[in-house]
C-alpha cells in the first residue's frame, strides 16, 4: 500500500489545506543580496508587504473564515510587534521563520538551538501562545535539525519538499512538505532595474497563475494529499492581486470535503495518527549518501 492511499484526514474529509504567509519584510531579499539595504527604492518593494499586504491579507482570510499560518523571524515579530499582534488577535498562529534568517547549515548547533528558542521565546510573547512550527529561512536542511528543533520546543517543520503529505522525522517531528508551484514569489517577485533576481521573467498573467493554483489544488484534492499554499504580503498583498487569493480561497471553500486547517493541526493530527517513513523515503536520501561514503573511506 503506498502512502498516499494510507493517507487519512479528519472526519472523513478527503483532503488538507494549509494556508500559510512567510512575512520577512524584506530580510530575505537583503540575505540574498546584501546591497539592497544601500538601495532604497529597490528595498522598498519588499517593504510594502507590511505596509498595505499583511492588512489586506487579513481581511481577505477573515471574509472567507480561514485561520492561516504566518511564519516570521524573530527580528521581524520585534520590529513589528503591534501588527503581528493584531494579526494574531483575528485567529492565526505565528511560527519561526529563523531569528535573523540565519543559515543553521553554517552554524554551530548549540549557536542554531539558541536562536531557535530566542525566536520562539519572541514570537510566544507577541502572540500569547507557543509557536509550536519552523520554516527554514535559508541554506540547506543540516543533518540531524530535526532533534535540534525538537530540543527547542518545535514539534513540526514546513521546510522540506520530497512529498506531498506530512510525514515524521526520526524524533517524530512532524514534517508539513511545501512546494514551490504553491508559492507566489516565483510568479510575481519583481525588480525591474537592477534586476532581482537576475534573469528573472516578466510578470506573468493573473489569470495563469490563479489557473496553475486552482489545477493543483484540484489535484491535490483528487489524490488526497496536503495542500500548502505559500503567500507574502509585499507580492500577493497588492490590490490586483488579493484578487487571485480570493477567487482561490472561493474555489476551494466550493467543496465541503476538504479539512482547511493551521499547520499545528495538521501537526497534531499526524503525530497521533501518522508513521515513520520508508528507507526509500526521500528524506532518508541523504543520510543513505552519508553512509555509502564513509563504506567507501
Amino acid at each position: 500500500m503506498s502512502v498516499v492511499a494510507a493517507t487519512k484526514w479528519p472526519e472523513g474529509k478527503r483532503c488538507a489545506v494549509l494556508v500559510s504567509v512567510l512575512f520577512d519584510d524584506g530580510m530575505d531579499a537583503v540575505a540574498a543580496a546584501p546591497d539592497l539595504l544601500q538601495r532604497s527604492k529597490s528595498f522598498s518593494v519588499w517593504k510594502y508587504g507590511a505596509q498595505r499586504g499583511v492588512e489586506r491579507l487579513c481581511r481577505t482570510f477573515a471574509s472567507s473564515d480561514i485561520a492561516a499560518s504566518w511564519f516570521v523571524p524573530g527580528q521581524v515579530a520585534e520590529e513589528h510587534a503591534a501588527l503581528l499582534k493584531d494579526v494574531a488577535a483575528a485567529g492565526h498562529d505565528l511560527e519561526s521563520h529563523g531569528w535573523a534568517f540565519e543559515r543553521h547549515d553554517c552554524l554551530p548547533s548549540a549557536q542554531s538551538l539558541e536562536l531557535l528558542k530566542l525566536s520562539r521565546d519572541a514570537l510566544g510573547r507577541i502572540s500569547g501562545r507557543a509557536a509550536t512550527g519552523f520554516r527554514l529561512p535559508a541554506g540547506n536542511w543540516p543533518q540531524g535539525f530535526d532533534r535540534l528543533l525538537s530540543d527547542a520546543g518545535y514539534g513540526w517543520s514546513a521546510s522540506l519538499n520530497g512529498d506531498d503529505v506530512p510525514y515524521l522525522h526520526p524524533s517524530r517531528l512532524v514534517e508539513v512538505p511545501v512546494h514551490v508551484e504553491l508559492e507566489d514569489r516565483p510568479y510575481f517577485q519583481f525588480n525591474f532595474t537592477p534586476a532581482f533576481p537576475k534573469g528573472q521573467s516578466r510578470i506573468p498573467s493573473y489569470e495563469g497563475v490563479l489557473h496553475n493554483w486552482i489545477a493543483e489544488f484540484d489535484a491535490y484534492r483528487r489524490f488526497g494529499l496536503c495542500y500548502v499554499l505559500q503567500l507574502r504580503p509585499e507580492w500577493s498583498g497588492t490590490p490586483g492581486r488579493i484578487s487571485l487569493v480570493e477567487d482561490l480561497l472561493a474555489h476551494i471553500r466550493g467543496f465541503d470535503d476538504v479539512w482547511i486547517a493551521t499547520g499545528a493541526m495538521i501537526a497534531d493530527w499526524q503525530q497521533a495518527n501518522g508513521s515513520l517513513p520508508p528507507p526509500t523515503h526521500p528524506l532518508n536520501v541523504y543520510d543513505a549518501y552519508l553512509r555509502e561514503q564513509q563504506s567507501h573511506g
